[in-house]
Order: structure tokens, then C-alpha cells, then sequence
């Protein structure tokens, strides 16, 4: 019996040990700046679009895979926001902000490119499922947006003891509007800043 027992301890371990050393969980908190870009503007139509600041607040999980290639997926819940002003020669100026609350879920891969000892530092490139929570605009008749939309982010960062801090750049792969008889081709560009502190791992 004590064999048993010991023998399961030394396995549990070993699972432990190994487990921690090709997998990460850890927080990040960060901010963005979103721009709506828009694809399909109406002839004699003058609209200008503004970035504004949000945040995002989650957790990721790293995955070593392969040398220094690893799988990290994220989840966070993030607050993005863009102004338009729109006009044309029959009507004045319209402003418009949109604010969109969103469960983000990026698939990514992780590539170390250096290993300074001091730090690391590594590229970051992947899909994100993007589902909305909340939205709200200035002008309700514009409050339709689709429930899920794709985006692609790229971008690199240092990692530094359980420290990680990076920059991305996210370009928008579908129209975010929902909307039948008022269609701009809508696609959010967002720039983000975000550090993470891992909780355990390798």
C-alpha cells in the first residue's frame, strides 16, 4: 500500500513538473485605440473618422509546442470606441460615437525571436473571435451590429521575470454592421498596449 501511494505521488509530480513546463496561466490589463475605417462611402459624402482610447481586462494561457514556438490563447473583456462625422452638400454635419463592450478570444501564435537572458522578446501573430456584450451610439438608428465578428492581430513584446508587456495591431476581416439600408463597410482598426503577469507556469 505505501508503494502504491508513493509511487502515485512521484507520478502527480511529475505530471505537476511537467505540465508547468510547457504550460502558462497568467492576467493582463491593458488599453487600445480603435478607429472604425469605412469601405464603401457614398459618392458626395465627406466623413471623417476619429480613433478613441478603451481598455481590456482578462487572462491568457501559453502553450509550449515546439522549440520556441508556443500556442496562446486569450480571453478578455475589452471597451472599444470611434467617433465619425459624416456630411454632404444636403445636410449638416453628423457626429456619431459608437462604443463597443466585448469578449475578445484571441487564438495566437507565439514565436521567441531573442532570449537576452535579462529578457525575452517574441512576435505574436493570430485570429480573434470578437463577441459583443454591449454597444451604445449617439444615434440609436445606427445601434445594429453583428453579434460575432473576426479580426487578426500582429504584433511583439518582451518578456521579463513573470513580466510580459507587448503592442498589437488588429485590422478589422469583416464588416462590424448589421445594418440593411445603410451599409459603410464598417471594420475596426485597433492599436493595444497590454501587460501580463503570469500566475504560474514556465
Amino acid at each position: 500500500m505505501k508503494k502504491v501511494v508513493l509511487l502515485t505521488a512521484i507520478a502527480l509530480l511529475s505530471i505537476s513538473t511537467f505540465a508547468q513546463d510547457r504550460f502558462a496561466l497568467g492576467l493582463k490589463a491593458g488599453f487600445n485605440s480603435t478607429k472604425i475605417n469605412l469601405s464603401d462611402i457614398p459618392d458626395g459624402t465627406t466623413i471623417k473618422n476619429e480613433a478613441n482610447n478603451g481598455y481590456l481586462i482578462g487572462a491568457y494561457g501559453k502553450l509550449r509546442l515546439l522549440g520556441s514556438l508556443s500556442f496562446q490563447p486569450e480571453i478578455y473583456y475589452t471597451k472599444k470606441s470611434s467617433e465619425i462625422s459624416i456630411s454632404d452638400e444636403f445636410s449638416p454635419v453628423i457626429n456619431n460615437e459608437s462604443v463597443f463592450h466585448t469578449w475578445d478570444i484571441p487564438l495566437l501564435a507565439n514565436l521567441q525571436v531573442l532570449d537576452l537572458k535579462a529578457f525575452k522578446v517574441y512576435g505574436i501573430a493570430g485570429p480573434v473571435a470578437s463577441f459583443i456584450a454591449k454597444t451604445e451610439t449617439d444615434i440609436p438608428e445606427l445601434d445594429e451590429f453583428k453579434n460575432t465578428n473576426w479580426t487578426f492581430q500582429a504584433g511583439g513584446g518582451i518578456e521579463f521575470w513573470r513580466l510580459t508587456a507587448d503592442v498589437r495591431y488588429e485590422w478589422g476581416l469583416s464588416d462590424i454592421s448589421d445594418l440593411a439600408d445603410f451599409n459603410l463597410g464598417q471594420k475596426t482598426d485597433v492599436l493595444t498596449f497590454s501587460v501580463g503577469f503570469k500566475l504560474f507556469g514556465m
